[in-house]
């Protein structure tokens, strides 16, 4: 029953995230359907789950059909509402879905942790880095406080992240491959982070929103996730 509850608890993460989502789209001015996009975004995830009863390309499908046709219906903005309500549905469905189909694979929790402790070494290898030896900003547009040093600590993090779980569970792959997942999936954390950080700095906030107070929203902790 792994599956099942994997699949309950990312749709209710990626709810958590979504709600947020389109909340700051719509404080931009940028008209998100909500309910359209939750639900949208919500199925997106069980396919994962059960891709024999909701095929991904019959939900995207569906979904952007149901997007547009609600759209033509709007009085302003008409795009925006389309592109904000798909953004948020495909970005976080689409994307958390595969977690919830990796748990299904044979050893699919140890692939699942394998990805969740490459994104968890990476930020906090990334964090001290970034304290200690941080001098030289990497996207200073985007992310103003990120450098050059934390961004590579933590890609050495998620290669480290890699190996560990490669020498300790029943994945079957080798050490060498297991660094470079590691190493990929800390490059793609990365930019997991600023695709956030882009999105909140157009609207003009500093957190997606306060689900864990003084720490900011889901969104924000899952952010590299995601990626």
């Amino acid at each position: 029953y792994g599956g099942v509850w994997t699949a309950l608890l990312v749709l209710l993460i990626a709810l958590a995230g979504g709600n947020e989502y389109f909340g700051l789209l719509a404080q931009g001015g940028y008209r998100p359907a909500y309910w359209l996009g939750m639900l949208w975004l919500g199925v997106t995830v069980l396919s994962g789950w059960r891709p024999d009863l909701l095929p991904l390309d019959l939900v995207l499908t569906a979904g952007l059909f149901a997007t547009l046709i609600y759209s033509l219906f709007q009085h302003e903005n008409q795009v925006h509402t389309w592109l904000a309500t798909s953004g948020g549905a495909i970005y976080f469905g689409l994307l958390l879905s595969q977690g919830v189909a990796l748990r299904q694979m044979p050893d699919g929790l140890a692939w699942l942790m394998l990805g969740l402790l490459i994104t968890w070494f990476n930020d906090t290898a990334a964090y001290f880095a970034g304290v200690y030896l941080g001098n030289h900003k990497l996207w200073p547009r985007i992310s103003p406080k990120k450098t050059w040093e934390g961004t590579v600590g933590g890609w050495l993090g998620g290669a480290l992240a890699g190996a560990l779980v490669v020498q300790f569970t029943p994945i079957p792959i080798s050490l060498g491959m297991g660094i470079l997942i590691g190493f990929v999936g800390g490059v793609l954390a990365l930019f997991g982070d600023l695709v956030e950080s882009m999105i909140k700095r157009q609207v003009g906030v500093k957190d997606s929103g306060q689900f864990f107070p003084g720490h900011g929203g889901m969104w924000d902790r899952m952010d590299s996730i995601l990626f």
